[in-house]
């Protein structure tokens, strides 16, 4: 050991005594780290990878149809749905037309198609040349002459509804409706000239006109009746 102080020691020698000093410290630390590492390794060499568990795959959701199955007959009915407006085309025909079509579409048993606006001589021409088809016109007229009255620019509607027959073109199946808005003047009554008076909006004035033209074909349908 020398018998000088380190700081009179040389320049490199303090280096070399540090040095060693450090390394002296840090020994056991680097040597457990080392050993540490091997082990991990040793056991990554030595043993296969685990394969992760496969996850449970999850059942489908059942589907359920909760809309009640229809009932559809054999042969459909096959309608060519068609209208007269007045020569004032009100809005309250457009919507008692739409109503009018909509139901009768929503019949399992029945086909209905539209072919637009047509006169009442036009649709009879149309069901004669048809082979099949039945023809049914929605015909409006202004109801302007209520209980002994005339009512200038009534905006109440006389709806009338019949089916054509195909070749022969005959009514076989026919109504009539009335629709009247609120606060017009004078009721009209379904009954005339008795009865209770008819205050109807226009989409559900279609809906009963559509449901009774269909019960009377189904009617002569199941009377077997030939138009």
């Amino acid at each position: 050991m020398s018998v000088f102080p380190s700081f009179l020691l040389p320049s490199s020698r303090r280096k070399i005594r540090i040095c060693g000093l450090v390394i002296a410290i840090l020994a056991p630390f680097t040597a457990g780290s080392v050993n540490e590492a091997s082990g991990q390794s040793g056991r990554r060499s030595t043993g296969q990878p685990s394969a992760s568990p496969a996850p449970t795959p999850l059942a489908a959701p059942e589907i359920r149809d909760t809309q009640a199955p229809r009932t559809q007959s054999a042969s459909k009915v096959r309608l060519l749905f068609a209208r007269q407006p007045t020569s004032r085309h009100l809005v309250s025909e457009d919507a008692v037309a739409a109503s009018f079509f909509q139901r009768l579409t929503q019949y399992a048993d029945v086909d209905c198609i539209s072919i637009g606006d047509l006169k009442e001589n036009k649709a009879l021409a149309r069901a004669k040349a048809e082979k099949e088809a039945v023809v049914v016109l929605l015909k409006f007229d202004i109801n302007s002459y209520q209980s002994g009255t005339i009512i200038l620019n009534s905006p109440d509607l006389e709806i009338e509804y019949f089916a054509l027959a195909p070749r022969t073109g005959k009514k076989y199946a026919k109504g009539k409706i009335y629709f009247q808005t609120i606060g017009s003047g004078r009721m009209q009554k379904s009954g005339w000239p008795n009865g209770t008076p008819i205050r109807i909006t226009p989409e559900a004035a279609g809906i009963e006109a559509a449901e009774t033209l269909y019960q009377l074909l189904a009617v002569r349908t199941a009377m077997k009746v030939r138009p």
